[in-house]
């Protein structure tokens, strides 16, 4: 008998909708091209989305950015805000974020007429915390529309950082691991500086007192 040689197993690729040859053998060279090529393409349409994005933002609400011209000048001030209720008109009106930001205009003026060393806020963050600092009906709609603008930064980080926790949270060693507890340990995870601050002792005893007739026998609960 003549010896038989043992062949490796060919790689090959899945057949797609509508081809009608054999499959043919994709080499290892072949097959890291094509995942190369696919992250390269995902992380081109996810940069681009992210810019667009920003873009969109900038066009509704970035005449919101420039602090010192929004309290000083009026040029495009009306149609900006128009312009903005257009992209969040379930927020708030164009008509009533225009009359808010003059009247923060008017108690702005009356502030710094009467005590001189008052601050003038030059960022978003400042005029929004002036503003709150005198309640939630002073400007409501400007408020709402200062709200949103510091919040999408924000709201994209977040995700990301939640993401990148999942993945340190649910590993191989977990892989049966159900929704509800991949939920509760990547808030703790997430929120692991106020989670540190929490007394678990304390914890501890109210959900035993909780189920005293479960844990009655094991513990001697007062």
């Amino acid at each position: 008998m003549s010896p038989s040689l043992l062949c490796k197993d060919i790689r090959r690729r899945k057949r797609m909708p509508g081809e009608t040859s054999d499959d043919e053998p994709m080499t290892l060279r072949a097959e890291m091209d094509s995942v190369l090529k696919s992250i390269l393409d995902r992380l081109s349409m996810e940069l681009g989305n992210r810019f667009q994005r920003l873009k969109d933002l900038d066009h509704s609400l970035g005449f919101l950015m420039d602090v010192k011209q929004l309290i000083t000048s009026e040029e495009n001030l009306q149609e900006n805000c128009k312009t903005a209720a257009q992209y969040y008109s379930e927020d708030f009106d164009g008509a009533e974020l225009w009359h808010d930001v003059d009247d923060c205009r008017m108690l702005l003026r009356t502030r710094r007429g009467t005590d001189s060393d008052i601050k003038i806020p030059e960022t978003p963050l400042e005029l929004f915390n002036f503003l709150v600092s005198y309640g939630d009906n002073l400007c409501p709609n400007l408020q709402r529309a200062l709200r949103i603008l510091l919040a999408v930064g924000i709201s994209a980080a977040s995700c990301e950082r939640s993401f990148s926790k999942l993945k340190l949270i649910k590993n191989v060693l977990r892989s049966t691991m159900l929704q509800d507890r991949l939920s509760n340990l990547a808030i703790i995870s997430i929120e692991s500086e106020e989670f540190k601050k929490l007394n678990m002792e304390s914890l501890i005893d109210k959900f035993l007192r909780a189920r005293p007739g479960r844990f009655g026998r094991l513990y001697d609960l007062k």
